[in-house]
């Protein structure tokens, strides 16, 4: 592709592959998140509107007028040194009339950023604010116009360390899950794909696996692919490179479902136009997402969906592979001390040590499927008890993981 002519007007802040605007991002500077972004916030309101007067005027994007809808005072008499805190705050829960687009991709994608550039104020931990376990989801509110709220959704990833896969699956299952079986509408579903990764590691190609799984092959046109951070490559020639191995060879498959290709220069006026046009795109196209259809409509455990089956082999893969390696090094590491080789000794120690902190992994994978088990049955025989009438699509708690897996991973709940 030849470089542009330093004449002509600058391309516009996003564009279409393979459209008549695939062309050179604008030049812009690169965006951190205001200070608000710092962390959730500590309390269990799902959202903090009226932000305090007097803030810098680049400290986040204007705000809108709120809403009437479902909004209650959140005052606590306790509480005096809040309580003028408290009283310029409401609580907007989550209701039809709003609009849910889920952020995903990998940690250091730019999520975070992206959703600070559009956010109307600080972000907050659904938590248990709903039925079941939905750690590491945060919500954020955006404001389109007078008629349309867009809650933009903070999708924890799947290459966290400090977080199993299994609770990053279940907290993902429980929030959407329940978006549908409440009837919240889906805008569609973002995914933020750095464009400076040279290559995609194994951490990239199971977190789009995962993506794949969890929307379904219908539910892939819901898929708005999102190449970001286009403003700090080297060269653009690089990245059209780069973007067009995605395009052919990794998301040929999620595009060939109807899901669409844009990119993202690390603007305000790029972000507000990706969000735009996932809604037009998806008006009148939006479908269910596989794991919402197979847990809410047919009544799967989550260890019977595509993305549970994904997810639970390669744990127990894992687990043969690493019983397999502790077995190994124990055999390694007697050898080493017989031939009082303890520089080696030392280094098989650390490798064992390691190793056990990915069994650990496993473990708390394991501690966690007891315990949604445990929930599943007490909330069945719960409401068997209280003979409740299921509504229409009604989600009687098949987020907990499934008691099949137990089998799997050889498990009880005894």
């Amino acid at each position: 592709m030849s470089v542009l002519n330093s004449h002509e007007p600058p391309p516009p802040p996003y564009s279409f592959v393979g459209s008549s605007r695939f062309s050179s991002p604008a030049p812009s500077v690169r965006h951190s998140p205001p200070p608000y972004h710092h962390s959730p916030l500590s309390s269990q309101e799902w959202l903090s509107n009226n932000p305090p007067s007097g803030a810098p005027q680049n400290s986040r994007p204007p705000r809108l007028p709120q809403l009437p809808l479902h909004h209650s005072q959140n005052l606590s008499q306790n509480e005096n040194t809040n309580l003028a805190l408290r009283q310029r705050q409401e609580e907007v829960r989550l209701c039809p009339n709003y609009i849910v687009i889920p952020i995903m991709g990998l940690t250091g994608s730019g999520k975070s950023t992206f959703i600070s550039l559009l956010a109307d104020g600080p972000g907050d931990s659904i938590g248990r604010g709903l039925e079941g376990c939905m750690n590491n989801i945060e919500i954020y509110p955006y404001q389109i116009n007078q008629a349309t709220r867009v809650i933009l959704v903070d999708i924890p990833s799947f290459n966290n360390a400090r977080r199993s896969d299994i609770t990053t699956l279940s907290s993902i299952a429980n929030f959407l899950c329940q978006i549908y079986s409440n009837d919240i509408k889906l805008g569609g579903v973002v995914y933020l794909h750095d464009i400076i990764a040279r290559r995609m590691d194994s951490a990239a190609l199971h977190s789009l696996h995962m993506f794949k799984k969890l929307c379904g092959a219908e539910g892939l046109s819901n898929a708005i692919m999102i190449t970001n951070m286009w403003e700090i490559l080297p060269t653009f020639e690089e990245g059209v490179s780069r973007e067009r191995e995605l395009r052919d060879r990794y998301w040929s498959g999620i595009l060939g479902h109807g899901g669409m290709m844009m990119r993202h220069d690390g603007s305000r006026s790029s972000a507000k136009e990706i969000i735009k046009t996932c809604l037009r795109y998806n008006q009148h196209l939006i479908a269910p997402l596989g794991i919402q259809r197979e847990m809410v409509t047919h009544g799967q455990q989550l260890s019977e969906t595509a993305a549970g089956r994904e997810l639970y082999s390669a744990i127990r893969e894992k687990r043969q592979r690493y019983a397999g390696e502790l077995t190994t090094l124990r055999e390694e590491l007697d050898k080493a001390l017989r031939r009082k080789d303890f520089e080696y000794g030392q280094e098989l120690e650390e490798m064992k040590a390691h190793l056990y902190r990915k069994i650990g992994l496993v473990e708390e994978s394991g501690r966690i499927l007891r315990g949604d088990i445990q929930r599943l049955n007490g909330e069945v025989h719960a409401r068997r008890e209280g003979g409740e009438k299921r509504k229409k699509k009604k989600y009687l708690g098949r987020t907990a993981l499934g008691i099949g897996v137990a089998t799997i991973l050889g498990l009880t709940t005894a």
